[in-house]
């Protein structure tokens, strides 16, 4: 896929966990300015979503997912003529299972359906493959395919209870069956692919292969995402292609956020990212990319800040630019990391060294321009009572306490 468009070597998440990301992946909002930073907490009915902006404009709206954050207790639904969450909608621990397979042929079943409406609309569809978050228990051939021989007893299920003193060779493992977790869902959206050549959308199609955070395998001590925000839980990929505007093959090195797909998204189908309706006073804004998807290199400069709120479970915010990042643990103790990959952040300043000094103004003046512009009436993500199949979801997967 990436061959055949454009690929952003620094896509950065704006949380390291699902729920927030998401909301700002499909609103173009920074977690900040829609609020959704905690599992009771939803989307508000005043922020305007991506589906709701393209099927305003005419095109037919659906998605498919199989993830507990991803319901529509959290008002993801608005704006998709069909929003499919029959995998998780029940209360089932989806992450038991496989699911890939049924979500691309949801999605299948209905892109055939709307070819042949009287008057087929342009579409927009959104699939959330869930297969490569933990458990990482992937389908034969998959669960062997990195690593053969391995015979011990570690299977890849329940990683939260794993310990920083396993074994090198048991992490390899886990590591192996989560690349296995990937081969496995490369293989569906494959198929997926495969339907929209032969539908002959293939090329009239923009085409976006993202996440929503990464994961942790103990190079900071912790295994899984949510606790940290390291390069590890936040760098994600970001692939688009479109080949009426994308030149095949090319790579954007600059850093790039996941509040700016939304914009980018439209730019491209010739909608004013406008309608997303973003406060143009707002401290942290999206961006349309599509300008320099085009070619168009001298249309300004993409900012490179990615600002980290409180995050749950966490407590740690922090600011991320192309040249480091900087986490405030508590508020006397900071870090500053060069965020080159050679280093893996583990090259840093401590305390209140001059680098650190530098870069700490920026989160202040950060932090300040948000509390100051929600204090001036930004919109607030209301609070919400956990159903209880929701509720069992979350607790199966580790993420709140039974």
């Amino acid at each position: 896929l990436a061959s055949e468009g454009a690929r952003f070597v620094t896509a950065i998440a704006p949380a390291p966990w699902t729920l927030p990301s998401h909301i700002t992946m499909l609103t173009g909002r920074h977690p900040a300015a829609h609020g959704v930073n905690n599992t009771d907490r939803r989307l508000a009915d005043e922020i305007p979503t991506l589906a709701e902006v393209l099927r305003g404009q005419g095109y037919a709206t659906a998605g498919f997912v199989a993830g507990p954050y991803l319901r529509r207790d959290y008002g993801y639904d608005r704006g998709f003529d069909l929003y499919d969450e029959s995998l998780v909608a029940d209360g089932r621990a989806s992450h038991r299972g496989t699911t890939s397979p049924q979500l691309v042929a949801n999605l299948s079943s209905w892109l055939a359906g709307e070819r042949e409406a009287e008057q087929p609309k342009p579409f927009f569809a959104f699939l959330h493959i869930w297969d490569v978050h933990y458990d990482f228990a992937p389908p034969p051939p998959f669960d062997t395919l990195f690593d053969p021989s391995y015979e011990g007893e570690v299977d890849g299920r329940n990683i939260g209870f794993l310990k920083s003193s396993m074994s090198e060779r048991d992490l390899e493992h886990v590591v192996a069956l989560y690349d296995g977790e990937i081969r496995f869902s490369d293989r569906e959206l494959g198929v997926l692919f495969e339907k929209l050549r032969a539908w002959g959308l293939w090329d009239n199609t923009i085409v976006v292969l993202t996440a929503d955070h990464g994961e942790e395998f103990f190079e900071h001590g912790k295994i899984g995402h949510l606790m940290h925000i390291f390069d590890e839980a936040i760098q994600v990929p970001l692939i688009v292609r479109y080949p009426p505007a994308i030149d095949a093959g090319l790579v954007l090195e600059e850093q790039v956020r996941l509040m700016d797909i939304a914009p980018t998204i439209l730019g491209l189908a010739g909608i004013e990212s406008s309608r997303l309706g973003m406060p143009p006073e707002a401290p942290v804004r999206e961006k349309d990319l599509s300008p320099w998807l085009r070619g168009d290199f001298l249309a300004g400069s993409i900012p490179d800040l990615v600002a980290f709120p409180e995050n749950y479970g966490g407590g740690r915010v922090g600011v991320r630019m192309n040249q480091g990042k900087l986490i405030r643990h508590n508020e006397d103790y900071y870090e500053l990391y060069n965020v080159r990959p050679e280093l893996g952040e583990r090259e840093r300043e401590t305390g209140k060294a001059p680098e650190v000094i530098a870069v700490l103004a920026e989160l202040i003046q950060q932090e300040a321009e948000w509390n100051e512009w929600k204090k001036d009436g930004a919109i607030v993500a209301p609070s919400m009572t956990l159903s209880d199949p929701l509720r069992e979801q979350l607790e199966a997967l580790g993420y709140i306490e039974r």
